[in-house]
């Protein structure tokens, strides 16, 4: 009995001693983080086998690819717990200027470190790559890869996620010399004087533009048959409008009132440039809604297009202000000419020209049109072109495919291109529980014939999962070398919990 007793006494002391032991080891000091560079070379440091060796060798390879194009180091560090005396800052700051990540003169180097424990993670970048991926981008980055896998309790794939997201930014080929090289934010007071003139003239040229514009969609679509108080255009133009003052006005306040940070990387003398770029997106998406107007003001396709070429003849300049308004002029041209044949009068049986019905004034197109001629109109599978004599004897109609042409086909009830192919119609839908079900069917717009082809199972809805590894077959990275460069960071950054 004593035996026993003494025994369960020794078991329960060496595994608190063990569980203590584990702890502690977990809680990592800055110099007790094994440096990946001296243990084989890569660029995680996974001590506590959190990540698994797949995803480790994943990162190594995909991290040496960044290297060994740019130039650029990245680290990456995930621990279950860390020097309790330090905060997460404090702790990635130090361990990356211990380890120099980066090179020495560019001082282009990033550390990830997250801490699984105390739910945290930090960027820490080295002064050389803090215009390519300032903190505001980073903080994007994390908010869109690594925290919602990171809540799932999936760290593989929310690093992986993120490192490729950086991935995508650093190789592009637009920022290869400037990671290649220290720079500076710092503006000259020079920089100020090349902000405020150009910056004045881009916004007080845009106003003008835009009023012009707008204050012609405004006389030019008081239009017969077009109600501009229930444009669905006209509405999202404004709303778009508005949106996008705020949105301006708003980036504009936090860089020059020092409100955030997120803003510090981009220089005065860009603001000009990203205003003209964003104003003319915004002229481009105004034009767009303008030609749509006119588009739903006019039943009668050769009005449409005499609107738009009137509309593109008065305001050709507006190329100067957004120049992809030129592509959509273009395309506007080639239809117009494709549409000559179509709009050239027809001689009546007496070589007189005969008149084309005006379909903005008529448009039902009574009493020449067939109700399934004109529901043919109404899916866009044809266009009618009425031709009538002047003294109102003979008449010509002619058809040009439309728009959903190819969707229908000549229905063998009624003889009309309304019949739709292949349709299908949920009868129940799928859910993550049962599949669901659609029949699918053989229908006609016009007379409703409808001819049953076959069921189909619409199969049950499933939750997308990622592997927490990735596939065998890449073997441990292979460093340039077995130190790191020798950078150091002045504290640029981000990080958060989740």
């Amino acid at each position: 009995m004593l035996n026993t007793h003494l025994f369960k006494s020794i078991a329960l002391f060496l595994f608190l001693f063990i569980a203590n032991f584990a702890f502690g080891q977990t809680a990592y000091k800055v110099k007790d983080v094994p440096d990946p560079k001296k243990n084989g070379g890569g660029y995680v440091s996974d001590p506590d086998q959190i990540l698994g060796d797949g995803a480790v060798s994943t990162l190594n390879g995909t991290i040496t690819e960044f290297e060994r194009e740019t130039n650029v180091q990245v680290a990456v560090v995930v621990v279950n717990d860390f020097d309790h005396d330090k905060e997460d800052f404090d702790f990635a700051y130090e361990l990356f200027n211990t380890w120099g990540i980066g090179s020495k003169t560019s001082n282009n180097g990033l550390l990830l470190f997250i801490s699984k424990d105390r739910r945290k993670y930090r960027f820490i970048t080295g002064t050389g790559i803090e215009g390519v991926l300032p903190d505001v981008k980073l903080k994007h980055i994390a908010e869109q890869n690594l925290l919602p896998a990171f809540r799932q309790n999936d760290f593989s794939t929310g690093i992986t996620n993120t490192i490729d997201a950086i991935g995508v930014i650093i190789l592009n080929p637009e920022h290869k010399s400037e990671l290649n090289q220290f720079f500076t934010q710092r503006e000259s007071n020079s920089s100020l004087e090349n902000f405020w003139l150009p910056t004045g003239i881009i916004l007080l040229a845009f106003w003008g533009v835009f009023k012009i514009v707008n204050r012609q969609a405004k006389n030019g679509l008081n239009l017969k048959g077009f109600d501009k108080k229930n444009s669905y255009d006209t509405n999202i133009a404004k709303g778009c409008g508005v949106i996008f003052f705020i949105a301006f006005a708003s980036i504009f306040v936090f860089v020059f009132t020092g409100a955030f940070d997120f803003f510090k990387n981009i220089r005065m003398v860009h603001v000009p440039y990203i205003l003209f770029t964003v104003l003319a997106i915004g002229l481009f998406f105004r034009y767009l809604f303008y030609i749509s107007a006119l588009r739903k003001a006019h039943q009668d396709d050769k009005n449409f297009f005499d609107s738009v070429v009137a509309f593109h003849k008065k305001n050709w300049w507006l190329v100067l202000f957004s120049p992809i308004i030129l592509i959509a002029m273009i395309i506007h041209l080639i239809k117009r000419v494709k549409t000559i044949d179509r709009f050239k009068p027809i001689l009546d049986s007496k070589n007189n020209p005969m008149i084309r019905v005006d379909r903005d004034i008529n448009i039902e197109g009574e009493p020449f049109l067939t109700p399934g001629q004109r529901k043919e109109e109404v899916v866009l599978a044809y266009d009618y072109d009425i031709w009538e004599s002047a003294d109102h004897k003979e008449h010509i109609i002619k058809a040009w495919p439309a728009e959903e042409y190819n969707s229908y086909t000549e229905c063998p009830e009624c003889n009309f291109r309304t019949y739709k192919l292949n349709k299908s119609v949920t009868t129940r839908a799928a859910t993550y529980s049962h599949d669901g079900q659609a029949k699918l069917i053989n229908e006609c717009s016009f007379c409703k014939k409808t001819e049953f082809i076959k069921w189909i199972t619409l199969a049950m809805l499933t939750r997308s999962s990622s592997s927490s590894s990735s596939s065998g077959g890449s073997s441990s990275s292979s460093s340039s070398g077995s130190s790191w460069g020798g950078g150091s960071s002045s504290g640029g950054g981000t990080g958060g919990s989740w």
